[in-house]
Parts: C-alpha cells; structure tokens; sequence
C-alpha cells in the first residue's frame, strides 16, 4: 500500500472506530469527507473499498460473539455507503454534463445543418476538415469530393495568393474582417462568395480554421445592375449638361446679338432698360454654365479627378465661404466609372458638410497605394454619432448609403469616423488599374 492510501486507511479506521463507539452522525460525515478527499486525489470506489476491507477485518478480529459481528458488519456497510457518495454524485454530475453536452452538439449540428451559408473547417496545412449539407446545394460538388483534400483548386486562380495569405492571417489569430473569393463550382464556373473566418484551438493551440461563406451572386448581379444604371445615367446627365452648356449658351448669344440690334434703334433711355434685361440675361448664361458644370463637369472628362475637384472644391469654396484643401495626387488616370463615382462622393461629401456639419475648414486628401487609391474627406465640424445616423433613413445616412452604393459598384468600401463635436472623416478606398502610363488620354 502506497503511503498516500496508506494515510486514508489510517483515517478510515479512525471513522469506523467512531462509528462503532456511537459516533453516529459525526462518524458518517467523516467518511463523507474521506470519500471526496479519496476522490480529489484521483483515486477510485475499488480504493475505498480496500480501505473498507481492511478497516472491517480489524474490527471483526476483536469481535467476541456472532451478535457483535453482525452489528460491526451492518454498521460497516452504512459507512462503506456514506464514503461512496461522493462517488455518487461525482458520477451524476458527469452524466448530466454529457448529456447536456450531446444535446448542446445536437442542437450545433442541427444549425450546422440546416443552415443557408457554407460551414467549414480547416487544418492548419489547409485541409478541408468539414462541410455542411449547403456546399452541395451551391457548388454541385460532393462533400466526400473535398474532405480531406487541399482547399486550393476550389478558389479561383486569381484569388488563391489572397485566399493563402488569410489563411495563414487567421492561424496567426489575426482575424481579418469579411473578404470575397471566387469558388469553382462542379460545373466549372465561379460563384461569388463572402467569407468570415476564426482560429479554431484546443488546448490553447490553433489547431485549424472554422469559416462560413456566403453566396452573394444575387448582390452581385444588383451591384453590377446598379453600375449600369449610375453609368447610364451619367451618360444622360452629361448630355443634358453638354445641351445646358452649348446649345442653352448659344440661344442666349443669340439673344444678346439681338438685344444689341434693337438697343442701336431706341432712344437711350429705353436702351438703358434694354442694357438692364442683358444683365439679366448674363446672370441667367452664368447660371447655366454654373448648373453645367455642377451635373457634369466637362473637366473631369478632358483633364481627370484632381483638376475636376479642385475645381469643384473652388466653386463650393465661393458660395459658401468654407475653407476647402485638396492635398496629394489620385497619380495615373482610373476609369471613367471609378474617376465619376470618386468625383460624385466628394460632390455628395461636401454637399452634406455645408448643409449639416456647420465646419469652416475640409480637407481632401488622395493617397495612392500600389493597386489601391484612398481618399479622404475630413471636416472640423460638430460630427454626429456613426452608428445611429447609419441606423436610421434620415437625409445623412440617406447620404451615407448614396456614397455606399457608388462604391459598391466600383468596388470600394467606405470608413466613417465620426463623433460628436469631433468632426467628421470619410475615407474611401477604390481599386486602380496597375501598370500603364502615368496618364491615361482624355474621355469624351
């Protein structure tokens, strides 16, 4: 007998001898404790019952008559039994944690099931661990096709660097935020998927990846739905800019020649009068021209995106006084789309900081990273709270949403720091086409 059991033995025997001396109560709690102590130390109900046995033998050696032995073995057992419910419990407790534990697992796999996202595992080499009954619905493909197997042919070459990458952003347990891959489906096309992804470990160790991935072909069917829509109707904006600009500009020189025709005929004090309805007619060209230029300025088509809103950036600047700088270069032309959609967010931007923001001074800022270019749009203004104007459909977030979608349909994305009192900053991220000139030829 090892010294540790040999311990509880000597403790055993005390409380058996107690409890023969009519302890009672006080001698069953003993063995109540001995029991949970027997329990924390990792040992089992077979110790105990070697205690017991050896306890047991001591007593009914000094038994004298059968009377005395039958009471030492009936009052033994009591105590044999009160030692074991710690035992007892312990096992109860265990049964109902697994079986808490299985219903939990159950009710897991029934979401995992059941639900409309693609649900997945990774092993840290980027194997597929596990897939739910969705991936078939969407890709075609059978599970037992993938499991076990690299995740690699299933993205599109194309994506498969980023898809690494994140893969080995995650097992470092630097979670990124959603990102897009294509995913090739049985029947050899790509479907548009949005994906989330977290470290899974296990005892403290990361041990793989769990995912989920969304099929958002529908999103991108209204997105590039959308991009159409905003292009056709810049299309038609520019021609009733061009209409407002040429031929509206023409009708008034002509009208002016006119007036000058007429004027040469009167008295001079009706061709004063007349002098005054050609002022008139000068502020109504100067209108037309300034209401041109606002729908669709034919600088951003001849010049590109920073001429276009430093030029915008002084109109605004002397109609309402506010103190506007532009800082950096958008650097080599962008297409037509992303240089209109970048060009109406400022328009949007700083329409809403003279109506709203009650600043003095707003600074647009163009920074080029690689394939990437990043405006920002800061005002000192009063800010406002980010969530809840996001959260309600009044004029601003209305606004917010108006810059979102623009985005979206040249694939951007869009930051809003804001607090109030604070000010406010829009910073929106566009991707560029890489290589090429430093400047493309003018549009028309």
């Amino acid at each position: 007998m090892n010294p540790e059991l040999r311990e509880l033995a000597d403790e055993y025997d005390r409380a058996l001898e107690d409890y023969l001396a009519g302890r009672g109560e006080a001698a069953l709690q003993e063995a109540y404790e001995l029991g949970r102590k027997t329990l924390k130390k990792g040992l089992g109900m077979l110790d105990v019952a070697t205690l017991q046995q050896r306890a047991l033998l001591k007593c009914l050696v000094r038994a004298r008559t059968t009377k005395e032995g039958t009471r030492i073995l009936r009052m033994a057992q009591k105590l044999f039994v009160e030692s074991l419910l710690p035992f007892e419990m312990s096992h109860r407790r265990v049964q109902e944690v697994n079986t808490a534990l299985r219903e939990s697992e159950q009710r897991y796999r029934n979401l995992v099931d059941t639900a409309r996202d693609v649900i997945y595992t990774l092993s840290i080499d980027g194997k597929i661990k596990s897939l739910n009954p969705v991936f078939e619905t969407i890709t075609g493909w059978l599970r037992a096709e993938w499991i076990g197997k690299e995740f690699s042919p299933l993205v599109h070459p194309d994506d498969l660097p980023r898809a690494v990458t994140l893969l080995q952003v995650v097992l470092a347990s630097r979670v990124p935020p959603t990102f897009e891959l294509r995913i090739r489906a049985k029947s050899g096309a790509y479907i548009p998927g949005e994906f989330t992804a977290t470290p899974q470990t296990q005892d403290g160790r990361v041990v793989g990846v769990l995912g989920v991935a969304r099929d958002i072909t529908d999103r991108k069917r209204a997105e590039e739905a959308l991009r159409r829509l905003n292009e056709a109707l810049e299309e038609e904006v520019k021609r009733i800019a061009h209409a407002l600009h040429d031929e509206a500009g023409q009708l008034l020189a002509s009208v002016h020649i006119g007036l000058a025709d007429v004027a040469r005929d009167l008295p001079p004090h009706t061709s004063r009068r007349l002098d005054d309805v050609r002022g008139l007619l000068t502020k109504i060209e100067e209108q037309l021209r300034h209401l041109s230029h606002e729908l669709r300025p034919t600088i951003l088509d001849d010049l590109g995106l920073q001429p276009a809103i430093e030029f915008l950036a002084d109109g605004v600047s002397r109609r309402t006084g506010l103190q506007i700088v532009v800082e950096g270069a958008p650097g080599k032309r962008m297409p037509a789309p992303t240089e209109t959609a970048l060009y109406r967010i400022v328009q949007e931007a700083l329409t809403n900081v003279t109506k709203h923001a009650q600043a003095s001074h707003v600074t647009i800022r163009f920074v080029r990273d690689g394939r990437l270019l990043r405006c920002s749009i800061h005002d000192n203004g009063t800010g406002f709270d980010v969530l809840a104007v996001q959260a309600r459909r009044g004029v601003r977030g209305l606004g917010l949403i108006g810059i979102q979608e623009r985005l979206n349909a040249v694939g951007g994305t869009l930051n809003v720091a804001s607090a109030p009192g604070k000010g406010a900053e829009l910073i929106i991220s566009v991707p560029v086409e890489a290589g090429g000139a430093d400047a493309d030829p003018p549009r028309r």
